[in-house]
């Protein structure tokens, strides 16, 4: 029988933040596995669209709950009253991603540079803001929703799930690399279940149904991935491949973390946390109020008829108890007795001494805490790490050694550790010196000669000197990336140097001769021109303006050059007043045009020499390949020949080399 009894099953809907996906496979194990029907739902998931806001549909009323980010902070502030049921990802898988062919190798690169980051992305902005480049300095563009940019190249960054587009580019073999906020210190939640204040307020028991049948759901589906995968594919979108859905759920696994802690768990110190952050970067006002935003499962309303119940269930108990007492009491001294009997036999004494040789003598701090969360043991290595003596120790809380705003979560961890299984994780710690240390922990039930839980073992390394010397080497070791881009960046202006003219800032005829084989080579079937200038009676301006004049001169030539030839032309200066322009592709005429164009340009020109005015005119020679010939030696003779008749026939005009072969003629046209 559900909790609704015979009633009509309550008609509910779930926006979710995305399409059809591993992402949301507790909510199809769900509805899938009856845990809905069940609680008396009727639940509806809601696919969104690309750009659509979970959190304005549920606001609106057209969804009784969504899956929102952890910007649901934000709204909160804003006055939106949104409230958090339970925390399904606790990490973020948002993150920024970067093609390696993009040049991008560190965070701080991203400035500047095209990128798509989609809306509801406030803790990659405070990440962005918290490596030092503000919102202001990016270069951003609407976020498209796919992946076709990044490989195309039109952005050079996006922000992605780690769980979802990796795994397009990882199968085709491209590189990437992936920048998260937790790589900066922003560990925030991912996936939270929400719903409205009004909605909790008028509908809490179905609220309440709802949260807890959904995280059946969670527990279920990572639990049963291959299962849960081909219900996607069967029932809700063949979007993805069965791999991309396997691929999803194992990137999954360690954001959501339900080995270790319970699905739907939330700690108001992380929110408190997370709402700090957006206070330093400026999107919350500091010290803003939690009340109301967490949703708390133990809040909820008792009828007045359960509290008279439970007083008469109590009176009857009291009475008992009063008969029984004196039974529990000599069984109590039995069971002492017989106790204090067993511990005298020697092997239980021998296999006791092993234990404490090997439990005072490990590196690490061990600790017992019976089920108050009190000490009732401690070695030698935990009075080293921690500074406290075992006597000092002894029955005192978690509260000595932890910091308040770490307490509820390390209780909570410890709490699952009585559940059984092994439970780790890091967090700080508090000494008897006050110092605050980080410590990684692995916490196990022990069990009793009679199987039943007695005490939680854990185990501590302190790993402060360890994380400091990882954070110092990842300063180093980016400082040695940025020293070693500083090397690239010089040798990349002094390759530039080699091969450009330090007058006209034209390429040199060492680099034309480098570069004119390989245009050669890749025109295979297209034309390719070559036009060779020669400056007339250039010596006049040196002899008569002085050489400051002449140098200006050819400066205004290649200003010409440079605004009027195409981004694949190649304009050289060959040597004193004479100009080469490779123009691959280019036909014959073609090339012809062009520096007839050149030729007028400059012969209309006034140039104002710090020494007097001058005016100048030039010829040229233009030859192409095949035509004239079929490597780069005779294609330059070629043009110098046609230039040198230009001078011939009076100067100030172009002429085209001769054309011996007719083949080869026809071939240009």
């Amino acid at each position: 029988m559900s909790a609704w009894g015979a009633q009509a099953l309550q008609p509910v809907r779930l926006q979710l933040k995305w399409t059809h996906q591993f992402q949301f496979a507790g909510y199809y194990a769900a509805q899938a596995q009856g845990f809905y029907r069940e609680a008396g739902l009727e639940v509806s998931l809601l696919e969104a669209r690309p750009g659509q806001d979970p959190v304005a549909t549920v606001l609106n009323g057209q969804a009784e709950f969504g899956v929102g980010t952890s910007d649901l902070l934000l709204h909160r502030a804003r006055g939106q009253p949104v409230v958090v049921l339970a925390v399904i990802f606790q990490h973020s898988p948002l993150a920024l991603m970067a093609l390696e062919r993009s040049g991008i190798r560190n965070i701080h690169e991203v400035a500047g540079r095209r990128l798509m980051i989609e809306d509801n992305s406030a803790e990659l902005f405070a990440y962005l803001e918290r490596e030092g480049i503000p919102r202001g300095s990016l270069n951003l563009v609407p976020h498209s929703f796919g992946t076709a940019e990044l490989s195309a190249g039109t952005v050079d960054a996006q922000s992605v799930y780690i769980t979802d587009e990796p795994f397009v580019f990882a199968q085709a073999g491209v590189n990437f690399s992936l920048f998260t906020p937790r790589s900066g210190g922003i560990d925030f939640y991912g996936d939270n279940l929400f719903t409205t204040e009004s909605y909790l307020r008028t509908h809490p028991a179905v609220v309440e149904a709802f949260r807890e049948a959904s995280l059946r759901g969670w527990v279920y589906a990572m639990g049963h991935p291959t299962e849960i995968v081909d219900l996607i594919i069967q029932r809700y979108s063949q979007r993805k491949t069965r791999e991309q859905l396997l691929y999803e759920y194992e990137q999954m696994r360690p954001l959501l973390r339900n080995e270790l802690i319970a699905v739907g768990y939330m700690y108001p110190g992380r929110w408190r946390h997370i709402a700090d952050v957006y206070a330093e970067q400026g999107m919350l006002p500091a010290g803003i109020a939690l009340t109301g935003f967490l949703y708390d499962p133990q809040r909820l309303h008792i009828p007045p008829w359960v509290y008279w119940w439970v007083g008469g269930a109590l009176l009857l108990t009291l009475s008992a108890g009063s008969i029984s007492l004196y039974i529990l009491r000599i069984d109590r001294r039995l069971s002492l007795e017989m106790e204090r009997r067993r511990q005298t036999e020697w092997s239980l004494k021998a296999s006791q001494q092993h234990y404490q040789l090997i439990y005072e003598t490990a590196p690490l701090a061990l600790i017992l805490f019976d089920r108050e969360h009190r000490v009732i043991d401690w070695n030698r290595a935990a009075e080293r790490i921690f500074g406290w003596p075992r006597i000092e120790m002894l029955g005192v809380g978690l509260e000595r050694m932890v910091p308040a705003a770490d307490l509820d979560y390390v209780a909570k961890v410890m709490e699952q550790a009585w559940e059984g299984g092994l439970v780790g994780g890091v967090n700080r710690n508090l000494t008897r010196d006050g110092r605050t240390i980080l410590c990684r922990w692995s916490n196990v039930l022990q069990r009793d000669g009679h199987g039943e839980p007695g005490a939680v073992l854990s185990l501590a390394q302190d790993i402060t000197e360890a994380e400091r010397i990882r954070a110092d080497l990842e300063a180093a070791n980016q400082a040695l990336h940025t020293q070693i881009r500083q090397i690239e960046g010089l040798q990349e202006d002094l390759r530039e140097q080699a091969r450009r003219d330090p007058l006209t800032g034209l390429y040199n005829r060492r680099y034309l001769e480098l570069v004119l084989q390989r245009e050669l080579t890749q025109s295979r079937d297209q034309p390719l021109s070559l036009v060779m200038i020669d400056i007339d009676r250039f010596k006049e301006v040196n002899d008569t303006l002085g050489h400051q004049a002449g140098d200006q001169v050819l400066t205004a030539l290649a200003r010409i050059l440079t605004s009027t030839t195409r981004a694949s032309d190649i304009a050289c200066r060959f040597g004193g007043e004479e100009f080469t322009v490779v123009l691959p592709g280019a036909a014959l005429e073609v090339a012809y045009a062009h520096a007839e164009s050149w030729r007028k340009a400059f012969s209309e020109l006034l140039i104002q020499a710090d020494t007097g005015e001058v005016r100048r005119t030039l010829s040229a020679g233009v030859a192409a390949w095949p035509a004239h010939a079929a490597e780069p030696g005779g294609l330059l003779g070629a043009a110098d020949r046609a230039l040198y008749a230009a001078k011939a026939a009076g100067r100030n005009r172009t002429i085209v080399a001769p054309i011996a072969d007719p083949a080869a003629a026809s071939a240009l046209s």
